[in-house]
C-alpha cells in the first residue's frame, strides 16, 4: 500500500510499518511544501466492490454553466474561482502594475510575487472544493461513472482559415480562449482524479465513458439526432420531450455504464406524499 503526505508543518506523523520511498519539495508563492511519498508492504490494499454487487450508481456530466450534472437530477453549482468578475478585475489590475515597473527591478519582482500568490490561493481554493465535491459524490452509490474526456484536445488553438497566400479569415480564436479559460477553471480532469481516488479508498468504482452522443442522445426512447441539441436545451425530436442537455447527458452516462458492463442496478421508487385529514389520525 502506497500513500502520499503533504502537509506544510509536520501535520501528520509517518505511521509504523512504513518506510519513505521518496521526498518531493516545492517552492510556491506562500513558502515550501514537502510531499513525501511512503509505502508498507505488508497493509492490504483496499478492497473493490465487483460488478455483481453494485445496486446503486451515479451519472455525472462536467458542465460550464454548472460544474457537475448528476444523473439524479441534482446539480453542483461552479464557484468560478479564477473566471468570476471580482477576481478577474483584481488580476487585471495587478498585471498592469508588474506592467509599469522597470525590468529586472525589485519593484517588479514584488508586484510579480502578488500575483503568483492570488494564482496559488485560486489553486488551493478550487483544489478544496473539488476534494469536497468528490467526496459527496462518492458517497451517493455503489459506483460513479464519468465521461472519457479528451481535454487537452477541447483546448486547442482553433486551426487557420486561409484565403489567400499569406491572408487568414477569422478563425475566433479570441472566443475560443475563453471558452479554454472556463474549462481550465473548472478542472474537469483534476476532479475525475479526485472522484477515482476517492472511489478506490472506499472501496467502490468509478466507470469511464465514451462521450459520444450523450448530449444529443435522449434517456427514455434511445434517439439519436443531432437536432435534438439547441444550446442547453435539449428537445427530443421524436417524442418531443423537452429538458437540460446537461440532465439527458448525466442520464446518457449511467444508462452507457449499465449497458456496458451488465450491471444489476436497483431502481430507485420515489413515494408520492398524500395529504391526511387530522380525523383520520386519531380513528
Amino acid at each position: 500500500m502506497i500513500y502520499v503526505l503533504q502537509s506544510p508543518y509536520n501535520s501528520r506523523s509517518i505511521p509504523d510499518g512504513f518506510e519513505i520511498k521518496t521526498v518531493t519539495i516545492r517552492q510556491k508563492a506562500d513558502g515550501w511544501y514537502v510531499s513525501v511519498r511512503i509505502e508498507s508492504k505488508s497493509t492490504p490494499d483496499f478492497p473493490i466492490i465487483p460488478d455483481s454487487e453494485i445496486k446503486t450508481i451515479t451519472g455525472c456530466n462536467m458542465g460550464l454553466g454548472k460544474l457537475v450534472y448528476l444523473s439524479d437530477g441534482s446539480v453542483i453549482e461552479h464557484p468560478r474561482f479564477a473566471t468570476n468578475k471580482k477576481t478577474k478585475c483584481l488580476m487585471r489590475v495587478r498585471h498592469r502594475r508588474v506592467s509599469r515597473k522597470q525590468k529586472g527591478s525589485k519593484s517588479r519582482s514584488k508586484a510579480q510575487i502578488k500575483i503568483n500568490k492570488l494564482q496559488n490561493k485560486i489553486q488551493q481554493k478550487r483544489e478544496f472544493y473539488n476534494w469536497k465535491l468528490a467526496n459527496k459524490i462518492v458517497k451517493k452509490a455503489h459506483a460513479v461513472a464519468v465521461e472519457d474526456l479528451n481535454i487537452s484536445g477541447l483546448m486547442k488553438r482553433c486551426k487557420p482559415v486561409l484565403s489567400d497566400p499569406g491572408i487568414f479569415l477569422p478563425n475566433n480564436q479570441s472566443a475560443k480562449r475563453g471558452l479554454n479559460r472556463s474549462i481550465a477553471d473548472a478542472s474537469w480532469y483534476a476532479l475525475t482524479q479526485k472522484l477515482e481516488y476517492l472511489a478506490v479508498k472506499s472501496g467502490k468504482r468509478l466507470y469511464k465513458v465514451n462521450p459520444q452522443y450523450t448530449r444529443e442522445t435522449f434517456s427514455k426512447c434511445k434517439h439519436i439526432d443531432l437536432d435534438s441539441r439547441n444550446g442547453e436545451k435539449f428537445i427530443c425530436t421524436n417524442s418531443g420531450h423537452i429538458d437540460d442537455a446537461n440532465r439527458q447527458a448525466a442520464r446518457n452516462v449511467k444508462a452507457s455504464v449499465i449497458e456496458a458492463y451488465g450491471l444489476n442496478v436497483v431502481k430507485r421508487i420515489k413515494y408520492k406524499m398524500v395529504r391526511r385529514s387530522v380525523r383520520n389520525l386519531y380513528n
